[in-house]
């Protein structure tokens, strides 16, 4: 069993190195404007980047969310030996990954115009300064809803590295323009924050027209769409999507609940949510790989296999995030000081690091847990329990340990810490019944 367990761990860790490290320079995207809108532009203009953001991030979510379907079904189709029905995998998720970006970029602009973050309680000036910038992010969403589909395909076709090659290529792209459109370098015209915005959109174009086009697709539209197939993938694409707008939903009010407490604990957040953020991708990328193995062993209704990918995989992720929070401990003070804060949001930023750090076996966990219920197609579950998680016990621990119990911004990161630990025992639970107490082939 040990044998067996090492074996498939050494095939998933080596298709999770290049989805993994694509995830880590789609998240650096966040990072590098964080980085060069503070030390550039400042603390002001970090915090109003930050609401920006947090209001696109709904979409692109949810947009991440239904692209799950495409890696899952496609892997389980070969795993059948039914190739012919991967075009058609293709065809429907790009149908409804495109379809539900446009609808979440148009709902973005209209509430950023209408001034949805002034009636959410933000400070009047911060929220004036996002506007521009969050219309602009809102016009990339189909840009990254075309390009996460097509990535998520290539994963699970053997074209990790094409998916690599192009997030690089995008992040240089990204860095390039945000500098240029931040200064007017080079004749680009002189933006200050919305260049960073125009930065991202322009990147994302870019990514999406280099992987699709990089090597032929075998998606054959003429072929056409059928009511069975959109429901198929809708079946593990809701869900999927719900899982991950639940959980990431509340890191994304988060944001709001320190614009209550002050700008300072804004900007200390989003240096929080920006290390969170690119450390996840690591366990992110597993799970990622881990339902392509799963869809795969499912498709040849081999349950040993199953047992053996998800068992490697989970000790190995919660092992490797042990020791990413060690670091991140150690490193706290340091961290910061990248992003060239005041010296009170500076302290704020160090405490949440430390409780970041304490929820980070538990994210693993229910990370893999939550990948491997998607290959099993067993999706139902994971929407209900991020529900429940995050929303009836971790949103309101939050609230309560930050404003009656005076624990403020440190108070939000402990109840989302909350809610990660409560998940993570649910799908541990029902990743136990599936592989032990009733039969995973239906």
């Amino acid at each position: 069993m040990f044998a067996q367990i090492f074996r498939e761990l050494k095939y998933t860790f080596r298709l999770s190195v290049p989805i993994a490290a694509g995830l880590i320079g789609q998240g650096l995207f966040g990072v590098i404007d964080t980085l060069m809108v503070g030390n550039m532009l400042g603390e002001h203009a970090l915090a109003a980047a930050t609401l920006a953001n947090n209001v696109n991030y709904v979409p692109l979510v949810v947009v991440v969310g239904l692209c799950t379907a495409i890696p899952v079904l496609t892997a389980q189709a070969r795993g059948a030996g039914k190739d012919a029905a991967v075009p058609g995998v293709l065809r429907h998720g790009l149908l409804v990954c495109l379809g539900f970006s446009l609808v979440g970029a148009a709902l973005v602009c209209a509430f950023s115009l209408f001034d949805g973050l002034t009636a959410l309680g933000q400070p009047e000036n911060v929220a004036a300064d996002a506007k521009i910038f969050s219309c602009i992010i809102a016009l990339s969403v189909p840009a990254a809803a075309g390009f996460q589909a097509v990535k998520s395909f290539r994963d699970a076709s053997g074209g990790q590295w094409i998916s690599l090659l192009w997030i690089a290529l995008g992040l240089l792209a990204n860095i390039f323009l945000n500098w240029a459109l931040m200064t007017g370098a080079f004749f680009f015209p002189n933006w200050g924050l919305e260049g960073a915005a125009a930065g991202t959109l322009f990147s994302r174009i870019f990514s999406f027209l280099g992987i699709t086009f990089h090597e032929r697709l075998r998606c054959e539209f003429r072929d056409g769409f059928t009511l069975r197939e959109l429901r198929e993938n809708l079946r593990i694409a809701l869900p999927s999507s719900l899982h991950i707008l639940f959980e990431a939903g509340l890191f994304i009010v988060s944001p709001f609940f320190m614009g209550w407490i002050g700008e300072a604990s804004i900007a200390a957040n989003q240096v929080a949510i920006t290390i969170s953020s690119l450390v996840y991708m690591c366990p992110l990328g597993i799970s990622q790989a881990l339902s392509i193995r799963i869809g795969e062993a499912f498709g040849q209704k081999n349950l040993p296999r199953i047992r053996a990918v998800f068992f490697g995989s989970a000790l190995f992720t919660m092992a490797l995030m042990g020791g990413i929070a060690l670091i991140q401990i150690y490193f706290r003070r340091q961290i910061p000081a990248l992003f060239n804060l005041g010296e009170t949001a500076s302290l704020l930023a160090e405490n949440i690091l430390l409780a970041t750090a304490a929820y980070m076996i538990f994210d693993a966990f229910q990370t893999v847990a939550a990948g491997a219920l998607r290959g099993l197609g067993d999706v139902r579950v994971i929407a209900g329990a991020a529900f429940v998680s995050y929303w009836i016990v971790g949103c309101p621990t939050a609230l309560i340990l930050a404003f009656p119990l005076g624990l403020g911004g440190v108070g939000v990161w402990i109840g989302l810490a909350t809610g990660l630990a409560l998940n993570a025992l649910i799908l541990g639970a029902r990743m136990h019944k599936n592989l032990f107490r009733r039969r995973v082939f239906i």
